[in-house]
């Protein structure tokens, strides 16, 4: 391994990230350069958004639950770290660091991934990057994703089934919580009514994506009707990108929070509500994995791969003929329209009836709301 790479590991390593290195690792980070002599050596490499990462973790948990003392080991982007360094079933986190010499980081990577000799590694990454990685790496066993026709949580455990076949499915996800986390964001709402709603309208980046997009109108109105008819408060959560666009939807008991928290505040955030309602987003996902109740409100994007997992997770679909096309770009929206006719067949009353139908939340009497 080059001094390069060991310099930047270990800057990690003690939270002394590089200028190109966005989030360092909290304190009581995961990395380690030393073997251990636990049984089996597992890696998962998952490189992708919240969800799908979250996601991933069903590997973990599975074969933690049957085996304890095997190692498994997580190679992620380094901006995932705080969100999954309390993951109790997860040993150790790798950087994906996003330098500029990607051809010298994969070489050096691959270096330091061989030596660790894992015994399985499971890439569920499909990309050349990934073969080169794994193929460096040298595991006594490669396990690439496979596609079994279920979502995306089931096909990442099935791919592990299929070579470690004593495991189970996990009936829900866990990431863990940064208990510092936990602490600032139970202050922040202590003194509001409950029971506690968070909503994450998304339009940072869904203006590209807009099949995920819910109107914002439509979120306005299911806030004051949700406050209304449960006399509890709404939090509306995002990144710092999309506070212009909720803060139309401040009202009494509503609180914008958008771009107040970090990820694992986020996080500690959603472990403490009664119900999260969002689009095709990394919140919704991240939510489920605290086993809390989550509504999708999903219209390019099919329930059958990313459902909210677990007995907690709930969705509503469009009333559309073309829904779950899985298109970026709606070939019945015009250029200058934000908002796709799948997502706009969704009401707020559709909503409200959701809620109310699975019990979700009580509600009051809306006649006269």
């Amino acid at each position: 391994m080059s001094e390069w790479f060991k310099v930047q590991i270990s800057k990690i390593c003690v939270g002394e990230a590089p200028p190109w290195v966005q989030i360092p690792l909290p304190p009581n980070n995961k990395v380690i350069l030393m073997n251990n002599s636990k049984k089996k050596k597992i890696l998962i490499i998952k490189l992708g958004a919240i969800g799908d990462s979250v996601f991933a973790t069903v590997i973990a948990s599975a074969i933690k639950r049957k085996h304890p003392d095997w190692q498994v080991d997580y190679l992620t982007h380094e901006a995932l770290f705080p969100l999954l360094e309390y993951d109790s079933e997860i040993d150790n986190l790798i950087p994906w660091i996003s330098g500029k010499n990607k051809t010298k980081q994969i070489f050096e990577l691959g270096y330091f991934l061989r030596q660790r000799k894992y015994d399985i590694i499971f890439n569920l990454t499909v990309t050349f990057r990934n073969f080169i990685l794994t193929f460096l790496a040298r595991p006594k066993k490669n396990v690439i994703k496979k596609e079994f026709g279920k979502s995306w949580v089931e096909n990442f455990y099935l791919t592990a089934k299929k070579v470690i076949k004593d495991i189970e499915k996990p009936e829900s996800l866990h990431i863990g919580i940064n208990p510092k986390a936990l602490e600032k964001v139970k202050n922040e709402i202590s003194s509001c009514p409950r029971p506690f709603i968070a909503i994450a309208p998304g339009g940072g980046t869904d203006f590209t994506r807009k099949g995920r997009l819910w109107n914002i109108n439509n979120w306005s109105m299911l806030c004051k009707l949700l406050t209304a008819l449960t006399g509890g408060t709404v939090f509306v959560l995002g990144s710092d990108k999309e506070f212009d666009y909720h803060r139309q939807l401040e009202s009494d008991n509503v609180k914008i929070l958008t771009g107040q928290f970090t990820l694992p505040e986020s996080s500690a955030m959603f472990s403490l509500m009664d119900l999260v309602i969002a689009g095709d987003t990394g919140p919704i996902h991240v939510a489920s994995a605290h086993n809390i109740k989550t509504l999708a409100i999903l219209g390019s994007t099919s329930p059958d791969k990313i459902k909210p997992y677990g007995s907690n997770g709930y969705y509503i679909g469009p009333n559309y003929h073309c829904k779950y096309c899985w298109k970026k770009k709606c070939v019945y929206l015009a250029e200058n329209e934000l908002y796709t006719p799948c997502m706009e067949s969704i009401t707020v009353n559709d909503v409200i009836n959701k809620i109310k139908s699975e019990n979700l939340l009580q509600l009051k009497d809306n006649e006269g709301v």
